[in-house]
């Protein structure tokens, strides 16, 4: 039977075509999760279940548009979210990391129009997840955009631990200066304790924790964000740490600006 199923293969020239796929990414085999959006909302590959975990899938939500490869999904009247589950797709007490593609093309943004936060000079800041885990009270990790609450301030690119009492001094921010109609290349990595942050291809923000973030921490999905006015794409979860060589080749092959 196995012999007859590889024939059927070969003369179907599947086994070539899984070759090819090989060949073009060297990465290939260290994928654990991997969504194009190629038109669809359901992930390409996941080594977990591959099944979306939202209650209500409010599939009018989400459209596409053109994307770095391809298509993307781009939300353009609401805030949505795919959640997925943890188990076997991501591994943070494990060296991996998580890549992905993010346009903004029409989400908040600070205006002389932004209100003030209460009585205070302080803007009121608005906030877009790039890579998370979803809500925990014992902890949860979040890479997001924010903008400044200084009047004329720039956005920020904040990475932390909240509700992680004993690492929350592992938080660190940059000043970032998100355009909109610009396509951008996000990578976290980490080995288990050190992180790194980078974008378009050269590294932004780095931090440690003091111990290794198990799935007891954390809760059982991990969301895909897409804000209201941005576009994601090649969402892809790795299980190794990416080297700068492999981020900037990353980056290199699918830069919709080269």
């Amino acid at each position: 039977m196995k012999n007859h199923a590889l024939a059927l293969l070969l003369c179907a020239g599947m086994i070539p075509a899984i070759a090819t796929a090989q060949e073009e990414d060297p990465l290939y085999e260290n994928i654990m999760f991997y969504h194009s959006f190629d038109g669809t909302l359901q992930p390409d590959q996941a080594r977990g279940t591959d099944k979306i975990q939202n209650g209500i899938l409010v599939k009018e939500n989400f459209s596409f548009i053109q994307g770095v490869k391809g298509k993307a999904v781009y939300c353009p009247a609401k805030d949505s979210s795919l959640y997925f589950v943890i188990k076997d797709n991501l591994d943070f007490s494990k060296p991996g990391s998580v890549s992905t593609w993010i346009l903004p093309k029409a989400w908040t943004v600070q205006t002389k129009d932004t209100p003030n936060q209460g009585k205070t000079k302080w803007k009121k800041t608005y906030s877009n997840g790039v890579i998370s885990t979803a809500y925990n009270a014992k902890g949860y990790v979040v890479l997001q955009r924010m903008t400044s609450h200084v009047p004329g301030g720039k956005d920020i690119l904040w990475f932390g631990f909240p509700c992680f009492q004993e690492i929350k001094k592992s938080n660190v921010s940059k000043t970032c200066d998100f355009q909109l109609g610009k396509w951008y290349h996000i990578v976290k990595t980490w080995d288990g304790l050190n992180f790194t942050v980078y974008v378009n291809g050269e590294e932004f923000l780095k931090t440690a924790v003091p111990h290794k973030i198990t799935s007891d921490y954390l809760a059982r999905t991990f969301p895909i964000n897409i804000g209201k006015g941005l576009a994601v794409d090649e969402y892809t979860i790795y299980d190794k740490q990416l080297s700068a060589e492999e981020v900037k080749t990353i980056y290199n092959k699918l830069n919709p600006k080269k």
